[in-house]
């Protein structure tokens, strides 16, 4: 019986150290690591960007140069994609939209400090900064601008015709305006100056009148004068005649 057990016991025990061990569990894969690195700014064509420019200063000015909003961004990130719809796959948003503006306005102060820019959008973030009136400046009269229809094609952005004609003849007509406004300007002062100088020239003839009738009065009185030494002399000279006469004769 003691023997039966031993033996059941080295069976068990044999069971217990099979020459077979179950494989062990690998470990958890690690955590995925989270990454620091930003995204890389989007990719903003000439086109897109030229059309940013516009349609900002369009809602700028709009506002009397105030700040804009979140719709407002949403407005022109919108135009920006309806005047160039074949730019990007994906069109740009409000923000990316702000963040463009931010940085150009950024470059514009920096390129401001120079004596001379070569930076491509200088000028035109120049006239949006300063106005209308940098466009025009040093050109002395009106100047036509290239409608945005030209320009997109040259640019490969498609706007809306409405949208590039209104904007340009509203432009000329303003400026077609001013010029009127400086041709009244200019017409009103040659009247006054005409009328001043008729004014003048009535006075200068008026003078030159006193002086004419003074140097006759002066001429007439100096003939009198002459007369009277004349007559002076003739007087005397009888006179003294008369004398000699008499007393040649009481001889």
């Amino acid at each position: 019986m003691a023997s039966a057990s031993n033996s059941y016991s080295s069976a068990g025990a044999g069971a217990d150290a099979s020459p077979f061990p179950f494989p062990a569990l690998p470990p958890p894969p690690p955590p995925p690591p989270t990454s620091s690195r930003r995204l890389p700014p989007p990719c903003w064509s000439h086109g897109e960007t030229l059309a940013l420019i516009d349609a900002y200063r369009d809602k700028w000015h709009s506002l009397g140069r105030g700040n804009l909003r979140a719709s407002h961004w949403d407005d022109v990130a919108a135009t920006v994609a309806r005047e160039c719809p074949s730019s990007s796959a994906v069109p740009k948003s409000s923000v990316q939209c702000r963040h463009k503006i931010e940085k150009l306005r950024k470059r514009y102060r920096s390129e401001k400090q120079r004596s001379l820019s070569s930076w491509l959008y200088f000028r035109k973030m120049d006239a949006m900064e300063r106005g209308a009136a940098a466009e025009a400046e040093g050109t002395g009269g009106l100047r036509f601008t290239i409608p945005k229809a030209v320009r997109s094609k040259i640019v490969g952005c498609r706007p809306s015709p409405r949208a590039a004609i209104k904007p340009g003849l509203e432009e000329m007509r303003r400026r077609i305006e001013e010029k009127r406004m400086r041709m009244r300007g200019v017409e009103g002062g040659i009247g006054d100056l005409v009328a001043a100088l008729g004014v003048f020239g009535e006075g200068f003839l008026r003078m030159e009148q006193m002086k004419m009738d003074v140097l006759r009065e002066m001429e007439k009185m100096r003939m009198e004068m002459e007369l009277k030494r004349t007559e002076m002399i003739l007087d005397c000279q009888r006179q003294i005649v008369e004398t000699m006469v008499q007393r040649f004769m009481g001889n």
